[in-house]
This record gives structure tokens, C-alpha cells and sequence, in this order.
């Protein structure tokens, strides 16, 4: 019996694996080209800045790992189950004396490693790579030409710097250039020129523009001065580079400065309770594929009648899932402002955990109510018998 046992675990941990793996890199893919496209910007005008915009995705990877991979095995539990009950695999499994726990510890120990693989990249790869994301930004900016400004649109280079091009032209020259600097409390200063060009002949990128005015304005008096120039150079270094003073925010980090954070730190001063949510939630990230595999058993580990009560332990299994997540960022939010608040980021998933865990080994389901379950079959017939006609009246017109 013990053999047997082994082979089964075996059977649906490969099963498992397999299915996981494969939802998880299709949402991967899904979350990857979504944020790609909301980025697209970057990759606008040279090989340069589409180099450092696919450096960028890269980089954003670890970040999107943890959030994707405990829904992969979410979705890949609960097909799997799923396709075992339509075969009558957990029925035979059943009869065979095979305990719901022999179905369910493989799940829950690839559940484990995946949680492992989760605290590590949260711990370890994810703090570098965002603060690697964050120095190609800022390098991005030095190369205004290339990657930010648009004809016609006023693009913000970070708060208080705006710049505003009526239109790009071949050779990089630009014309109706428009800088408002507002980054020194004291001094706003505002730039016309009819004409700009980007120069980096002598190994320093410069703005310069040509044929327009500057206007400083004293903050304190209201005094206006204006200068009248033929040609006035900008280094655009000062747009924001790479090099010294860089703040980094806090998911930035290393864990081990989320220990003792510096109390000068501006995002500290800025978000008092946002250093402790932070590190505890990277404590407790590894704790939702634990979570959202026993959400899989619990609503997909017991026998099912029919097709569409699969179909819908999916949505159901999904839905609880968002919800779970929707907890947990919500309390994450609340955190920024009142770190007290840290003990919801553990007691969110344990809690599911123990319910989840409790509800499993009762026997308890949890599933949709049979008359949702029946409308949703009925729609789906009237849905099929739809597209039948559409597709018989387009063959008939053809």
C-alpha cells in the first residue's frame, strides 16, 4: 500500500507541476506584455532606448514572478483535480482506501517549494532588480531626445520639471521647445526657444536652444526677470542621472536595512509604518502558494457531477484567490501610515490557511449554489445555439 501511495503522490505531483508551470507562464506572459505596453513610451525613437526598455521588463521579472506564480499553481490545482474527476480517477482513488491526504500532500508540498522559491526571490532578487529598474529610468532621462519627449504632449520628467516639444524633426532638432522648472522652491524658472538641438560632441549631452527667453520668477516677491538669448546651453545631467543621491524607495531595498531604516531616510519620514509593511510583506509573500493550494482542494478535491460545477469551482477558486490578495494589498496600503497595523499581512494568509486546511480535512465543500451552477449551464447552451446560427447564416450568405 505504501508503494502504492508513493506512485499516486508521484502521479499528481508530476500532474500538478506540470499544469502549474504551464498557467503560470501564461499569466507571466499576460502581465508581462500588459506592462510592456503601459511602458511602451520608453521604447520610442532609438536602438538605445528600446535596449534599456527590454533591460527594464527583464528586470521587472522577479516582481511579476511573485505575483503570478502562486495563481499558476492555483489554476494548475484546480484543472488538474478537475480533469481527475471527469475521468473518475478520484472516485477509483477513493475506493481504492486512498486518503484525501495522500490526494492532498503532494499538492501541499509543491505548494512549499514553490512558497520557497517565492521568499527567496522576494528577499534576494527582487530588491536588486527594482533598484537596477530604477538606475535605467533615471539613465533613461538624460536621453530626452530618444526616450520621453512626444510632439505636442507636455511630458514630466519627475515632479516639478516639465517639458513641452511641438515637434520632432529628422537630425534630432526640435521646434516650440517649452522647460518649466519648478524643482527649486525659491526660484521657478521657464525656458522658450524656437529651436533645440541635442549635442554630445564634446562628451557631455547638452540641450541647446536657440533664438528664445528665460524667466525667472521669485518665488517670495513675485518678480519676474526676463533674458532674451540667441543660443543657451542646459546640461542635461541635471534632468536626472544615475550618480550620487539617489533616494531609493523602500521596495528598493534590502531586507537587512528594513530591519533598522535609516530615520533621516525621506520615504521614511514620508511613510512612517512603510518600511515595516514592507518587510513583513516580504515575510509573509511565500504563505499564498501554501494558501492557494489548499483553496484548490477545498473547492475542487471532492467528486463533482457535472461539467459546468468545474467550470465553475475554477471561477470560484480564482475569485477567492483575488480576494485573498485584495486583503492583503489593501492592509499594505494601510500600513504606509500605521505600522501597528503589520499583524494583518500574517493574519490574512494564516487565516485562510487554517480554513482552508480545517474545510478540507471536515470534508466540507465549498462550491457554487446549484441554481448559479444551473444558470450558468443554461446560458452557455443559449451562447452555443447563438453562435450555431450566426455561423450557419454567414455559411448560407458565403
Amino acid at each position: 500500500m505504501a508503494a502504492a501511495l508513493t506512485t499516486v503522490e508521484r502521479y499528481i505531483f508530476r500532474r500538478v507541476a506540470i499544469a502549474a508551470l504551464s498557467a503560470f507562464t501564461a499569466i507571466l506572459a499576460v502581465v508581462w506584455i500588459t506592462q510592456a505596453i503601459t511602458r511602451i513610451d520608453f521604447a520610442t525613437g532609438s536602438a538605445g532606448s528600446i535596449g534599456a526598455f527590454l533591460t527594464m521588463m527583464v528586470l521587472l521579472t522577479p516582481q511579476f514572478i511573485t505575483l503570478t506564480l502562486p495563481f499558476g499553481l492555483l489554476i494548475g490545482a484546480v484543472n488538474v483535480l478537475n480533469a481527475m474527476n471527469a475521468d473518475s480517477e478520484m472516485p477509483v482513488m477513493a475506493g481504492s482506501g486512498i486518503s484525501r491526504l495522500a490526494i492532498a500532500r503532494p499538492i501541499v508540498i509543491l505548494s512549499l517549494v514553490l512558497g520557497a522559491t517565492v521568499f527567496l526571490i522576494s528577499h534576494f532578487v527582487e530588491p536588486r532588480a527594482n533598484r537596477a529598474v530604477r538606475d535605467v529610468v533615471i539613465d533613461m532621462r538624460t536621453d530626452l531626445l530618444a526616450t520621453l519627449i512626444q510632439d505636442g504632449r507636455f511630458t514630466q520628467i519627475e515632479d516639478g520639471l516639465t517639458i513641452y516639444v511641438d515637434r520632432k524633426e529628422a537630425g534630432g532638432r526640435l521646434n516650440g521647445v517649452l522647460i518649466a522648472d519648478r524643482r527649486d522652491a525659491e526660484m521657478h524658472l521657464t525656458q522658450f526657444a524656437r529651436q533645440a538641438q541635442v549635442d554630445e560632441s564634446t562628451g557631455v549631452s547638452l540641450l541647446v536652444l536657440q533664438d528664445g527667453q528665460l524667466h525667472r520668477k521669485d518665488v517670495k516677491t513675485g518678480q519676474v526677470s526676463i533674458i532674451r538669448f540667441r543660443s543657451y546651453a542646459l546640461d542635461l545631467a541635471q534632468f536626472g542621472s544615475a550618480g550620487e543621491g539617489i533616494d531609493y524607495f523602500l521596495h528598493e531595498r534590502e531586507t537587512g536595512y528594513l530591519f533598522d531604516p535609516d530615520p533621516n531616510d525621506p520615504w521614511v519620514q514620508s511613510w512612517p509604518g512603510q518600511a515595516r509593511g514592507e518587510l513583513h510583506r516580504r515575510m509573509t509573500e511565500w504563505l499564498y502558494p501554501v494558501l492557494f493550494a489548499l483553496v484548490a482542494l477545498v473547492v475542487a478535491g471532492q467528486p463533482r457531477t457535472h461539467r459546468s460545477a468545474s467550470i465553475m469551482a475554477l471561477v470560484l477558486a480564482f475569485g477567492a484567490g483575488l480576494g485573498y490578495r485584495w486583503a492583503s494589498y489593501f492592509s499594505y496600503n494601510e500600513i504606509k501610515t500605521d505600522g501597528t497595523l503589520f499583524w494583518l499581512l500574517y493574519a490574512i494568509p494564516m487565516a485562510g490557511i487554517g480554513l482552508s486546511a480545517l474545510m478540507f480535512l471536515r470534508g466540507w465543500v465549498m462550491q457554487v449554489p446549484d441554481p448559479a451552477v444551473r444558470l450558468a449551464g443554461t446560458l452557455n447552451e443559449r451562447w452555443q445555439r447563438v453562435r450555431r446560427r450566426t455561423a450557419r447564416r454567414q455559411l448560407n450568405e458565403a
